[in-house]
């Protein structure tokens, strides 16, 4: 995959302020409500913490975050 934005009914990408080098990371769409709206943290598909601060479009995305979603889908997870 190349820089593009996954997009799935129940994820979506964040990104956590994390100076240089940052990403996109995937989370779950029930959280990127909480993390943007309450100031929440919330953990991408990678495993990472973080509350969601940035827009996400300028970055790209986790390859942590992208395994993962690959792996959920292989194994037909939502």
């Amino acid at each position: 995959m190349s820089n593009e934005v996954i997009e799935r009914p129940d994820t979506r990408p964040s990104d956590p302020d994390l100076g240089e080098g940052k990403v996109a990371h995937i989370i779950r769409k029930d959280d990127q409500m909480r993390g943007y709206v309450m100031g929440e943290e919330v953990v991408a598909l990678c495993g990472t913490r973080f509350i969601p601060t940035r827009d996400p479009e300028q970055y790209p995305v986790c390859e942590a975050c992208k395994q993962a979603l690959t792996m959920v889908r292989a194994s037909g997870g939502n």
